[in-house]
């Protein structure tokens, strides 16, 4: 049986799929033309988003004991308000330093980290990217012919060790990854 607090967050998870289009059951986006997809009634999913949180906070502020046990946090999610604080770099960057602008925007400590891994591997998932194995017997990733399409391209580097591939994310990249972050999560 769910406690209350359980009860609320669920809740406020479906008022955040609801708020971007997303069926909170199905994980389906809706249709452009779905009743539940309209701008206004995404705007009131949002408010009741954001006043359940507030309710939550509420309720951890009224408790004495620990709400989780120590060192389990929620699973990443990033709300429409967070997103919008989201700096994307002008310049092309490297997977890392597009994480930590996210994680920055986000700003929980309740939260889990957004991890470069998980957009990567959504990225292979989506044929942007591969993973290859080189002759040391390294996993690694490419670009592949669609990485172009989304502006992902790569330099060499060299190192004490030899020369590596950087995969760099441009402007258009990093909005495409943020404008796709409720599939990548």
């Amino acid at each position: 049986m769910l406690t209350e607090k359980e009860k609320i967050q669920r809740a406020r998870m479906y008022m955040y799929k609801l708020s971007v289009g997303i069926d909170p059951i199905s994980q389906k986006k809706f249709d452009n033309d779905a009743a539940l997809n309209s701008e206004r009634l995404k705007k009131c999913f949002a408010y009741v988003y954001e006043v359940l949180g507030r309710t939550l906070d509420g309720i951890k502020s009224e408790k004495k004991t620990p709400e989780r046990r120590a060192g389990t946090k929620e699973a990443f999610y990033i709300t429409p308000e967070e997103r919008s604080r989201v700096k994307l770099f002008d310049e092309d960057c490297v997977i890392s330093e597009f994480t930590n602008a996210v994680n920055k925007a986000v700003n929980d400590t309740s939260r889990k980290k957004l991890q470069a891994k998980t957009i990567n591997d959504w990225l292979v998932n989506q044929g942007y990217l591969i993973n290859s194995t080189d002759a040391n017997g390294r996993t690694r990733r490419e670009l592949t012919e669609r990485s172009a399409e989304i502006g992902i391209s790569s330099k060499q580097g060299i190192n004490a060790l030899g020369s590596y591939t950087i995969i760099l994310y441009s402007r258009r990249a990093q909005e495409f990854i943020l404008e796709n972050i409720d599939k990548i999560i």
